[in-house]
C-alpha cells in the first residue's frame, strides 16, 4: 500500500511538474527570441509506472489438524472448597486465620444469631395471614346470571315469535271467526255496560229500600205495615199448609219441564263440534291480549292511577275476570269442545232438577218444618211492627245504608269501565272488519325489529355476562393459587428460619489448610457467600475455567495436555476428572464451577516440584484427523453465507468457492473446492 501511494504522489507530481515546464517555454518563447542566445530545451522527465503489490502466498498441503481446546489453569489442591455460610447476618466469631492447618468437623466461624427468633415469629405470622386470606378467596362466591339471561332470552324470543305470528295474520284475509268474535266481544261489553248500569239501579233501589226502611223504623208503627205483617203471617200458614197435604200437579209439570230442558243442554255439550284452527290462534291472540291489558291495570294500580279505591278495584277485577275468561275459551277450543267441567256442571243441574221433582212427588216432613218455622218468623215479623222501633235497631240500617252509598260509587266506576271495554270492542270490531292498513303494517314491522333488537341485546348482554363470570372465576383461580403458592412460601420460610435456628456456623469438611478468608467477626454477610477457602494437603491437579459453549464438548476422562514454566519443553499429560457442577452437597459448601485435571507428574528425576497457584496452559484433543488439506485462516474469505479462496491465473485474479471443516488459530480444514499443491492468496506482505 505503502508502495502504490508513493507511486501515485510520484505520478501527481510528474504530472505537475511537466505542466509548469510547458508553462516556462512558453512564456520564455514570447519574452525571447529564437535568435537570441538562450538556454537549451529542458529534457522531458519519464514516468515511473505503478508498482505491483505484494502478495503473500501460500501452498494447499495434507497434514493432520487437531480440534483442541485451549485455556489456562492453576495448581490448586486435589480437594478444595469455597466456604460460606447458609444464612444472612452478621459474623460473632472467626476462629482461623489465612495459612492454619484445620482438622475435619472443626468449627470455623459462627453467625450471631440474635434476630432469628424474632425472623421466625414473623414468618410464622406471614404463614397465619397467609392462611386467612385464603380461607377468604376460597369462600368468595363468583355471581352467574346465565339461568336468568336464558330465561329473559327465552321469554323474548317467545314473545318475538307471538309478534311475528301477528304479523303473518296481518297478511292473511281477516277470518270469519274473527269478525264474530269481535261482535261477541261488542256484546259482551254492551252487555258488560247494562249490566252494570243496571247494578247501579239496583244498587239504587236497596238504597231507597234502605232508607224507606229507615224512615220507617223512624216513624211509629203504621196500621198498613201491621196489617200487611198479619197478611204475611196468613200466607205462612197457607204454604204450611200446601206443605202438609202435598204439591198440585201443576208443580210436578213445571218442574218435568225444567229436567228436560237441562237434559237438552247436556247432550248438546256432550255432541257438540269440535273447535277450528283459527278459532284457536284467535282465542290465544285473545289471552294475550287479556294478560296485556291486565298487566297494564296491575302497572296503573301500582302507580296509583286511579284516585278512588272502589274504581281500582272494579278495574282490576273486571281485567281478572277478562283474562280468564279468555282462557276458559281456549282451553275450551284446545280440548275440541266442551270441558269435563262444563259436562260436569249440566250433569249436576240435571240431577237438581230431577232431585226437585222427586221432592216435589215425595215431600219431606223437612219442608212442613221449613214452612212452620216461616210462620214463627212471620209471627216474629208481626211483633216488631207492633212494636215501636229504638235507636239500636235504627243504627244498622244507618250503617247499611252507607256501605250501599259507598259501594253505589263502585258501581258506577264498573259502568265507566264497562263502557271503556265497550268503546274498546267496537273500534277492535271497527279494525278486524277493515283489516290492517299501512299504518298497521309498519307498526307490526317496527314492533318485530323492536323485538329482534331487543332479543339481540339480551343474548348480547347474556354473553357479557357470562364472560364476566368466566373472568371472575378465572381471577378468582388465580388469585387463590396465587395466595395457596404464598402459604406454601410462608411455609417454607418458616422450615428455613426453624432449619437456621442450629446452622449458623461454618465447620470444615475435610482436614486442610486455610489459603483465603475474607471475613472478620462484625462484618455483615449474605446466604452462601464464599467467605474462606480450604485447600485439602493431599494431591495436586489443574483447576481450569472452561467457556459454557465448549462445556458441552467435554466429558470426563478426556485427555489433556499441560505446559508448566517449572518444566520447559516438556508437556505433561492428564486427564479430566470432573467437570463444573451447579449444586452443592455438603452444607455450608458453595458450589464448584470449574473443571478439574487429574495430572500424571514427573517422577522424582526432576528436582522441580509444582506448587500451589502455578499458572499451566491446558490444551484439551477433542479430534484429530491427519491427511486433511490445510490452508492458512488469512486464505480463507467470507462474505455473507459464500467461503472462498483466491489465486492467480496468469495475471487475472480468480476465486473458488471452498467447503470447510476444522478451524484452529492458524490454518483451516478444506473439504473440497482446492487440489494438494494448489497456490492460494494469504493476504499481502
Amino acid at each position: 500500500m505503502a508502495s502504490r501511494a508513493g507511486a501515485r504522489a510520484f505520478s501527481l507530481g510528474g504530472k505537475s511538474a511537466s505542466i509548469a515546464i510547458a508553462v516556462a517555454l512558453a512564456v520564455a518563447g514570447v519574452a525571447c527570441s529564437p535568435l537570441e542566445d538562450g538556454p537549451g530545451p529542458l529534457p522531458t522527465p519519464t514516468v515511473r509506472p505503478t508498482a505491483t503489490p505484494n502478495r503473500a502466498y501460500a501452498t494447499v498441503r495434507v497434514g493432520t489438524i487437531i480440534d483442541a481446546v485451549k485455556t489456562l489453569g492453576r495448581v490448586v489442591a486435589a480437594e478444595e472448597s469455597d466456604l460460606s455460610f447458609r444464612n444472612a447476618g452478621r459474623i460473632r466469631d472467626v476462629f482461623v486465620q489465612p495459612g492454619d492447618l484445620v482438622q475435619a468437623g472443626q468449627v470455623l466461624a459462627e453467625l450471631d444469631q440474635r434476630d432469628l427468633p424474632w425472623q421466625l415469629a414473623r414468618a410464622q405470622l406471614a404463614v397465619t395471614q397467609a392462611d386467612v386470606r385464603l380461607a377468604a378467596a376460597s369462600s368468595r362466591v363468583v355471581a352467574d346470571t346465565s339461568p336468568v339471561d336464558s330465561l329473559v332470552i327465552d321469554q323474548q324470543a317467545a314473545q318475538l315469535e307471538g309478534t311475528r305470528i301477528a304479523v303473518a295474520r296481518l297478511d292473511a284475509p281477516v277470518p270469519e271467526a274473527d269478525l264474530s268474535d269481535a261482535r261477541a266481544r261488542v256484546a259482551q261489553a254492551q252487555a258488560s255496560v247494562d249490566a252494570a248500569r243496571h247494578a247501579v239501579r239496583a244498587r239504587d233501589a236497596e238504597i231507597a229500600a234502605k232508607r224507606a226502611e229507615l224512615a220507617l223504623k223512624e216513624r211509629a208503627p203504621d196500621a198498613t205495615d201491621v196489617a200487611r205483617a198479619r197478611l204475611d203471617v196468613d200466607a205462612a200458614r197457607v204454604r204450611f199448609s200446601q206443605a202438609s197435604f202435598g204439591p198440585v200437579p201443576e208443580d210436578i209439570r213445571a218442574a218435568e219441564i225444567a229436567r228436560d230442558q237441562e237434559r237438552t243442554r247436556l247432550d248438546r255439550l256432550v255432541d257438540g263440534p269440535r273447535a277450528r284452527q283459527e278459532d284457536v290462534e284467535a282465542a290465544r291472540l285473545d289471552v294475550r291480549r287479556a294478560e296485556a291489558v291486565l298487566d297494564k291495570v296491575v302497572a296503573d294500580v301500582d302507580a296509583n292511577a286511579f284516585p278512588r279505591e272502589s274504581t281500582r278495584k272494579a278495574t282490576l277485577e273486571t281485567a281478572h275476570n277478562g283474562a280468564a275468561a279468555a282462557r276458559n275459551v281456549l282451553a275450551r277450543l284446545l280440548s275440541g269442545g266442551p270441558t269435563e267441567a262444563d259436562v260436569a256442571t249440566q250433569r249436576t243441574a240435571l240431577a237438581i232438577a230431577e232431585t226437585a221433582i222427586v221432592r216435589l212427588k215425595t215431600p219431606l216432613s223437612f219442608d212442613a218444618d221449613v214452612a212452620r218455622s216461616a210462620i214463627r218468623s212471620a209471627e216474629v215479623r208481626l211483633v216488631q211492627v207492633e212494636t215501636p222501633v229504638s235507636d239500636g235497631d235504627r243504627a244498622p240500617v244507618r250503617a247499611q245504608l252507607e256501605a250501599l252509598s259507598l259501594g253505589r260509587e263502585s258501581l258506577q266506576g264498573a259502568v265507566v269501565v264497562a263502557g271503556a271495554n265497550l268503546v274498546a270492542a267496537q273500534a277492535r270490531l271497527d279494525l278486524v272488519s277493515r283489516g290492517p292498513d299501512d299504518f298497521d303494517q309498519r307498526e307490526a314491522a317496527a314492533r318485530v325489529a323492536a323485538g329482534e333488537v331487543q332479543l339481540a341485546s339480551s343474548r348480547e348482554r347474556a354473553r357479557t355476562n357470562r364472560l364476566a363470570a368466566d373472568q371472575s372465576r378465572a381471577i378468582a383461580a388465580f388469585d387463590e393459587e396465587t395466595l395457596r403458592r404464598a402459604l406454601a412460601q410462608a411455609r417454607l420460610d418458616v422450615d428455613n428460619f426453624e432449619d437456621q435456628t442450629g446452622d449458623v456456623r461454618i465447620v470444615a469438611p475435610f482436614s486442610g489448610r486455610i489459603t483465603r478468608l475474607a471475613a472478620r467477626p462484625g462484618d455483615t454477610v449474605n446466604a452462601f457467600m464464599p467467605l474462606m477457602n480450604l485447600s485439602s494437603l493431599e494431591g495436586l491437579v489443574v483447576k481450569a475455567d472452561i467457556s459454557e459453549a465448549d462445556l458441552p464438548r467435554l466429558a470426563a476422562g478426556m485427555p489433556v495436555d499441560l505446559q508448566l514454566d517449572i518444566f520447559p519443553g516438556q508437556v505433561v499429560t492428564g486427564r479430566i476428572a470432573s467437570l463444573p457442577v451447579v449444586t452443592t452437597e455438603r452444607v455450608g459448601a458453595a458450589p464448584d464451577r470449574s473443571t478439574r485435571i487429574a495430572v500424571d507428574w514427573p517422577a522424582g528425576a526432576s528436582p522441580a516440584r509444582p506448587e500451589l497457584g502455578m499458572l499451566a496452559r491446558v490444551q484439551i484433543t477433542l479430534l484429530r484427523k491427519p491427511d486433511v488439506l490445510l490452508v492458512p485462516n488469512a486464505a480463507v474469505k467470507v462474505v455473507g453465507k459464500r467461503k472462498f479462496v483466491e489465486y492467480m491465473d496468469g495475471p487475472i485474479r480468480r476465486s473458488r468457492n471452498v467447503e470447510l471443516g476444522i478451524v484452529t488459530e492458524a490454518e483451516t480444514e478444506v473439504l473440497g473446492g482446492v487440489q494438494p499443491g494448489m497456490v492460494v492468496i494469504a493476504g499481502q506482505t
